[in-house]
C-alpha cells in the first residue's frame, strides 16, 4: 500500500517541507529570500541601464557616420 504524504508546501528559500499555510520555514529564510530578490532586481536594473547606454552610444556613432 502507498503511504500518503500530508498536505504541505516547500519553503520558497531553502525548499524544506513546511505546513501548507506558510510560505517560509522561519523569519531568517524570509529575510534571506527578500534580500536575494532585491539583489536580483538591482542586477536587472543595472543590466537595463548598460544596454540602454550601449544602444544610445551605437545610435550616436551611426548618426555621425562612424559605423558605416
Amino acid at each position: 500500500m502507498v503511504e500518503r504524504i500530508p498536505q504541505h508546501r516547500h519553503c520558497r528559500n531553502c525548499e524544506k517541507a513546511i505546513p501548507a499555510d506558510r510560505e517560509f520555514c522561519n523569519d531568517a529564510c524570509e529575510t534571506e529570500h527578500e534580500s536575494a530578490l532585491k539583489s536580483k532586481k538591482r542586477q536587472l536594473q543595472f543590466f537595463y541601464v548598460i544596454m540602454g547606454l550601449i544602444f544610445v552610444f551605437a545610435l550616436i556613432l551611426s548618426s555621425s557616420g562612424a559605423l558605416g
